[in-house]
C-alpha cells in the first residue's frame, strides 16, 4: 500500500501481488498452492512417491525425476522468500495509511467494496485473484487496506483475520445485499443470523490457538473454516449461492500445506532427514543420536502411508491430495511429540517445535545393483 500516500507505481505491484497471496492463502492458495504442488510434483504427492518406488526403481527416468524435484523445491525456497519480503514490505508501507489503534480515513468500510465487488461480478466471474482484469487492481489494493486495518485492529494476522466474523463472512453478507432485489428484512436478519452462527466456533479457536503448535494450528483452522465460511455457503439460497459462486475468493476450499520432499536410499533419506530436524530444533550430538529411533519410525510409517495411498490409486480411486496431505500432517504432529519427549527440548528447542510447520514426505528406492560385465 505504498501508494495510499501517492507512491509510485513499484510499490503498488508490491501491495497488489501480497494481497492476492493474503486472500488466497485461507481460501486457494493461490500462489502457495501452486508452488507445492510444484513441490510434490515430481514425486508424485505421497500416492505418486510410492508409485516411482515400486514402477520406476533403477529406471533410466530416476536421475531426471530427482533433478527435477531439487529444481522445484530449489524454486519454492527462492518464491517462499520473496513472498516474505513483499509482505513485509507491504506491511510496513500498509501502517502509514493511519494510526495502528484505528481505521484509516483512506480505508474503506466492507458494504463500500462490497458496493465496488457488485459491480465488477460478470468481470471476475469464475477468475482466480491474479487472473483479475486490470480496471479491477484499485479494488483489489482497496480491498487489502481493509484486510491490513482489519489486521491491525483484531490484533491477528491476514489470515486468521480474515476467518473471523468481521472477515471475509462480513463481506459476503454485505455483498449479498448489494443483490437485486435487495433481500427482504427477514433475509437480512437470517442472513445475520448465519454470520452470528460462526462465533462460537471463532472463539473457541481464539482460545486453543496460544497453546497450538504452527501445525496444530494449521489443521484446526482447516477445521474451523469448515464451521465458519463453510456454514455461510452451505446456508445460503441457490440464488445466493449463485452470486457468491462469481467470487473465487469466497470458495470454501479445502487447504494443505508445505511439504519438503527428501528421496533416494534408505540411508540418504535416514540421513538428510534427520540434519532436518536436527537443525530446525537445534539439537546437540546426544539429542541426535537419541532420536534416531523416531527418524526410522517416522520413516517407516510415512512409507506405508505412501503404499496405501499408491494402491487406492492402483484399484482406480483418486485420492486427493489435500486428505493426503493431512495423513501426513497427523503423523507429523505425533512425530513431533515423540521428538519432545524423547531429545527432552530445552525451552528454546520447545520454542522451535512449537513453530515448526513443514510436514516431511520421504520416497525410498534403492539403486540398481551393477551389470556384471
Amino acid at each position: 500500500m505504498t501508494d495510499s500516500s501517492g507512491g509510485d507505481a513499484v510499490g503498488a505491484r508490491v501491495a497488489w501481488g501480497v494481497a492476492g497471496i493474503i486472500v488466497g492463502a485461507l481460501f486457494s492458495a493461490l500462489l502457495l498452492k501452486t508452488v507445492e504442488s510444484r513441490r510434490e510434483g515430481p514425486a508424485g504427492g505421497s500416492a505418486g512417491g510410492a508409485e516411482n518406488a515400486s514402477a520406476s526403481s533403477g529406471s533410466a527416468n530416476s536421475e531426471n525425476l530427482r533433478a527435477e524435484l531439487a529444481a522445484a523445491q530449489k524454486e519454492a525456497e527462492t518464491l517462499r522468500a520473496e513472498v516474505e519480503t513483499l509482505r513485509r514490505k507491504a506491511e510496513d508501507a500498509a501502517r502509514s495509511a493511519g494510526p495502528a489503534g484505528g481505521a484509516s480515513s483512506k480505508v474503506k468500510s466492507w458494504r463500500e467494496l462490497a458496493a465496488s465487488l457488485w459491480r465488477v461480478r460478470e468481470k471476475v466471474r469464475g477468475k482466480k485473484w491474479d487472473d483479475w482484469p486490470a480496471d479491477c487492481k484499485d479494488l483489489q489494493l482497496e480491498m487489502f487496506a481493509a484486510v491490513t486495518d482489519l489486521s491491525r485492529r483484531l490484533g491477528l494476522p491476514f489470515d486468521e483475520a480474515l476467518m473471523s466474523p468481521e472477515g471475509l463472512t462480513r463481506l459476503l453478507v454485505d455483498l449479498l445485499e448489494q443483490s437485486e432485489p435487495p433481500p427482504s428484512a427477514e433475509e437480512k436478519a437470517r442472513l445475520e443470523a448465519l454470520v452470528a452462527g460462526t462465533e462460537g466456533s471463532w472463539k473457541e479457536y481464539l482460545g486453543a490457538r496460544e497453546e497450538l503448535s504452527a501445525l496444530e494450528l494449521r489443521l484446526v483452522r482447516m477445521e474451523t473454516m469448515k464451521k465458519t465460511m463453510g456454514a455461510v455457503l452451505a446456508g445460503l439460497t441457490p440464488e445466493q449461492a449463485e452470486i457468491a459462486k462469481a467470487y473465487e475468493i469466497f470458495e470454501n476450499h479445502e487447504d494443505s500445506g508445505p511439504q519438503t520432499w527428501i528421496e533416494g536410499s534408505r540411508e540418504k533419506v535416514t540421513k538428510e532427514l534427520s540434519a532436518n530436524w536436527v537443525k530446525t530444533l537445534q539439537l546437540d550430538p546426544i539429542q541426535e543420536t537419541a532420536i534416531r529411533p523416531v527418524v526410522d519410525d517416522y520413516i517407516a510409517k510415512a512409507m506405508e502411508l505412501n503404499q496405501g495411498f499408491w494402491k487406492r490409486r492402483q484399484e482406480g480411486e483418486e485420492v486427493p491430495w489435500p486428505q493426503q496431505w493431512r495423513a501426513q500432517a497427523d503423523l507429523m504432529i505425533a512425530t513431533q511429540k515423540k521428538l519432545a519427549e524423547t531429545a527432552r527440548l530445552t525451552e528454546e528447542q520447545a520454542k522451535a517445535m512449537k513453530e515448526w510447520g513443514e510436514v516431511y514426505g520421504v520416497n525410498i528406492y534403492e539403486p540398481p545393483p551393477p551389470k556384471n560385465e
